[in-house]
């Protein structure tokens, strides 16, 4: 695909060395799927585990696709980008990635638009990507049903973010990132932290976001991730659980339905209904 305006060239290079490279958003989406499932696909058989199985369903612009963890019509639409567990497939709508690559969405977000980070170039939509598959893995290894209600929303989404760090760094080691790239998942985890640490659905800061990322990153390795499920921690070490409140303790709970914090659409999300980057 072609770098937005102003970005520079930060191609991610996806597949085996000489493989094409995609030249339109939904296949990017195809590619960098395809690219962590084979990094989360080696990651599980080198720890004796089976191999990780998802669904993937990009939504063409202005369509909707039926899901387990649709609206009160069961269907995601625009604003998409989910793993939903009823089905076991991740939905990202093709235009919300396209603005996210373009930048049309960047002042929308509730980090960028206080000034924390940005979104805009491959590697944003290749973290938002990568970040949803970590919600697969969550549920691959039962994480989900562990909680027993007692973690919060949001140290789920900080530890798909540090398993999405763990994807990027095997990229690197691999030599298939560009200048940039680390930079553009930093500013995009950054960019789609939220304020709102009083909602149950509070998803981490912007710094939060970015320092789970960066922590998988940094560490290459998915256990390190662990710590985010840590009761002792939960999540980030504030001990910040919401505690007495039904809806925090409960990740069915659906949140704001809002998306990414993009009010003016309406986007799943519900953990466990829909794992979402930003809801």
């Amino acid at each position: 695909m072609p770098p937005p305006s102003g970005t520079g060239s930060h191609d991610l290079l996806l597949g085996p060395k000489g493989s094409a490279q995609p030249t339109d958003m939904e296949q990017f989406l195809t590619a960098v799927t395809k690219d962590v499932d084979a990094y989360w696909t080696k990651t599980f058989k080198a720890s004796g585990l089976p191999e990780p199985r998802v669904s993937y369903k990009w939504i063409p612009a202005g369509q909707t696709a039926a899901s387990a963890c649709g609206d009160a019509d069961g269907t995601l639409g625009d604003s998409a980008a989910a793993y939903c567990p009823g089905d076991d497939t991740i939905y990202i709508s093709e235009k919300f990635a396209t603005e996210i690559y373009d930048g049309t969405l960047d002042q929308s977000l509730p980090g960028s638009s206080r000034g924390y980070g940005k979104t805009v170039g491959d590697f944003s939509v290749a973290y938002i990507v990568a970040h949803e598959y970590g919600h697969e893995v969550q549920a691959e290894l039962g994480l989900f049903d562990q909680s027993n209600g007692e973690i919060p929303t949001m140290a789920y989404e900080l530890q798909a973010d540090c398993y999405a760090g763990t994807w990027a760094k095997s990229a690197y080691q691999e030599n298939r990132l560009q200048d940039g790239d680390v930079q553009e998942a930093l500013d995009a985890a950054l960019a789609v932290g939220d304020f709102d640490t009083s909602n149950p659905s509070h998803h981490g800061t912007p710094e939060q976001r970015a320092d789970a990322w960066n922590n998988g990153f940094e560490s290459g390795d998915p256990s390190s991730c662990s710590t985010y499920l840590d009761p002792a921690s939960l999540g980030d070490g504030s001990g910040a659980t919401q505690a007495g409140d039904p809806q925090a303790q409960d990740p069915s709970y659906p949140g704001d339905g809002s998306g990414y914090g993009l009010r003016q659409q309406q986007a799943a999300y519900a953990h466990r209904g829909v794992a979402a980057v930003r809801g």
